[in-house]
Parts: C-alpha cells; structure tokens; sequence
C-alpha cells in the first residue's frame, strides 16, 4: 500500500535542501511518534538497517513539526 508520494524539493530550517513527501495514508513520526495526516507534508531521515541486512538504507518519515521545512517555489511548510 502506497503511503506517501514524493512533491518534490524542500528546504529545511537549517537550510539543507531534502525532498518533501505528502501522506496519501496515516503515517507515525519516527522522531516524536506523532500522526502524519494523510494530505500533511513531511520528510524522510535516512538509517542504516541491522546488521545482517546487508547494508540497506531504510528511510523513517519525520513530521514538519520535528524538522520544520518549506517547498520550494511557494510558502507552503512549516
């Protein structure tokens, strides 16, 4: 089941640039555990996987309210 589809970029408060998702389905914050309702915008921060699963990169969604960001071309975020 799709749960988000990607916007495209953003610019984060620290002014890293990332790329901007949008919830399609209810996701949870890996940060604070919160709701990300679907339509709400929200970015990814990569991991590193256990051992044994030879190396992969698993991405957690983070709300805007953990990482705060801002699409860029408009005002929308934060």
């Amino acid at each position: 089941m799709v749960k988000s589809h990607r916007v495209g970029r953003a610019t984060l408060d620290d002014g890293v640039v990332t790329t901007a998702y949008r919830a399609v389905a209810t996701v949870e914050c890996a940060q604070c555990a919160g709701t990300i309702a679907p339509g709400a915008l929200f970015s990814r921060k990569s991991r590193r996987t256990p051992s044994g699963m030879f190396g992969l990169t698993a991405t957690d969604p983070i709300c805007v309210t953990c990482r705060p960001l801002r699409l860029e071309g408009t005002d929308e975020g934060r």
